[in-house]
């Protein structure tokens, strides 16, 4: 049984599935067009990524936490800075005294930028990405830095354990970094 083509009206076999005439796909019907599937992107819109939702939930939970975390690490050096003549480690590495002053000021500092890179966040201001990745950058060089200071005076045994730490801060911002750059969720949040 022949069939002809729903665009150009060619002669067809059954079971065609395109026009070699036209191109046109071939109806399951004699006589029917074939409109042609409606696939299912691989990818939601751009409308069902914007706000907060996601892996965007947990930039967002750290951002809340980070300052009290860091005000209990500044109370930390405070309390030992004040009780360092109880300590004999002070006496022994003077310069201790400056990496906890560094320290308190840094910790300080990032409490700041973290207050302010939580009012972008939360206005969703445009700006906010390039920020979160200038802070992550921050982080990767100042934990670099304390590591370093940290062996330079202690000399200690078993430096690799600080070590790790500094790794976990340059895996976690490597992580961050190529989420607030390629993102589509945070394109279309932080429009304002």
């Amino acid at each position: 049984m022949t069939i002809s083509c729903a665009t150009c009206s060619s002669a067809l076999d059954e079971g065609t599935q395109i026009c070699p005439n036209c191109g046109s796909a071939v109806a399951a019907e004699p006589g029917v067009a074939e409109t042609g599937a409606t696939e299912t992107p691989a990818y939601k819109p751009a409308n069902d990524l914007k706000g907060f939702g996601g892996w965007l939930i947990l930039p967002a939970v750290v951002l809340a936490i980070s300052p009290i975390t860091r005000l209990f690490r500044i109370t930390f050096n405070i309390q030992t800075l004040m009780a360092r003549e109880s300590m004999g480690i002070f006496e022994n590495h003077p310069s201790l005294n400056d990496l906890f002053i560094y320290e308190v000021v840094i910790d300080t500092a990032f409490i700041a930028v973290l207050i302010c890179l939580n009012i972008l966040f939360y206005k969703k201001k445009r700006l906010l990405p390039k920020c979160m990745i200038a802070f992550y950058a921050a982080q990767c060089f100042f934990a670099l830095t304390d590591y370093m200071a940290t062996t330079a005076i202690l000399h200690p045994p078993h430096p690799s354990r600080g070590l790790f730490g500094v790794i976990e801060v340059f895996i976690v911002a490597a992580i961050w970094i190529a989420y607030f750059h390629s993102s589509i969720r945070v394109e279309t949040t932080f429009v304002n």
